[in-house]
């Protein structure tokens, strides 16, 4: 759905993207992670044609940006870190307002304008006048401005800044939604616990430079080793049979056991850890919780950007 290639921004001698070639498929919620200055910002507004590449292209589900800048931006909407909205407008009349803009036929607009407000969950402040909407229901209507038109491709420069903990919630089952609905979303942050449970991809970014990018699941593997996967587990009795059971199974020695809870590393698939569970209680362990304990995007930005796994 986005391709870049080759793509690179200077300013005087600042370089603040420098050869980025990347690949995203549709329907990613692709994280783009990174320090202030890392490049995020100015690679979404490359990829929007707000900025034109000193060397490279940005290609949008097969619209060269440059070359057809019209026609790819029919097919993103996009939403600053910082955006302004007018105050003394409705919601209904804010949306309805760049509607037109993106020139929708004028007959679809105002069941279009519906649609994207039940879709942002704005229906008790339609008729609200915007200078009144708290900062989170704010962004949504950014939001909801950004896809009106419906494009193939959302970006977000920093959606979640400035939002309460409540907001962040519903942006992040908003941003799902339009995923489901076939958008591919792009989301740029600095704040990696806003990017948890919801990228399927990340990339991340210092300097300009893409470090690595790839889908979350894969990046962890290589991060954790090809089949190895911590476990993690509760019990009911004694500490002793659980260890004996470790023991038994050459798991005892990198296992962290305290009470009566635990990890401990596991290599095999989920039919092995299946099976290890089937065992652990038919001897009798009375567990009241196993599960497996993924790394956080947190945990992995920190480990691929400072060259852990190069």
């Amino acid at each position: 759905m986005i391709q870049l290639e080759n793509l690179s921004k200077e300013y005087d001698e600042v370089v603040a993207v420098r050869d980025l070639t990347l690949e995203i498929p549709e329907g990613e919620i692709y994280g783009l992670i990174g320090p202030n200055g890392a490049g995020k910002t100015t690679t979404l507004r490359l990829c929007c044609g707000l900025l034109s590449p000193t060397q490279g292209r940005v290609v949008v589900n097969g619209i060269d940006v440059n070359s057809d800048l019209e026609a790819a931006q029919s097919q993103i909407g996009y939403l600053a870190d910082f955006f302004s909205v007018y105050d003394d407008l409705k919601a209904w009349e804010y949306l309805d307002y760049f509607a037109r803009a993106y020139k929708l036929d004028s007959s679809i607009i105002p069941s279009r304008v519906n649609e994207v407000i039940s879709e942002i969950g704005l229906e008790v402040k339609r008729d609200s006048m915007v200078k009144g909407l708290s900062r989170g229901m704010k962004q949504r209507l950014g939001i909801g401005r950004a896809v009106i038109h419906r494009p193939k491709v959302l970006l977000l420069d920093e959606p979640a800044s400035g939002l309460d903990p409540k907001a962040r919630i519903e942006l992040r089952q908003l941003l799902k939604r339009l995923r489901d609905s076939g958008t591919t979303v792009v989301v740029s942050s600095h704040i990696l616990p806003d990017l948890e449970d919801f990228s399927t991809s990340i990339g991340v970014m210092e300097r300009g430079v893409m470090l690595r990018s790839g889908r979350v699941s894969e990046l962890r593997q290589e991060i954790e080793g090809a089949d190895w996967r911590t476990i993690h587990i509760t019990w009911l009795g004694p500490l002793a049979p659980v260890q004996a059971f470790l023991q038994a199974h050459g798991l005892m020695n990198r296992a962290l056991l305290q009470a009566n809870e635990g990890a401990f590393p596991f290599r095999g698939d989920d039919a092995a850890i299946s099976q290890l569970l089937t065992e652990m209680a038919a001897l009798g362990v009375k567990l009241t919780g196993f599960h497996e304990v993924k790394q956080t995007v947190e945990e992995l930005y920190l480990k691929l950007s400072h060259g852990q796994v190069m």
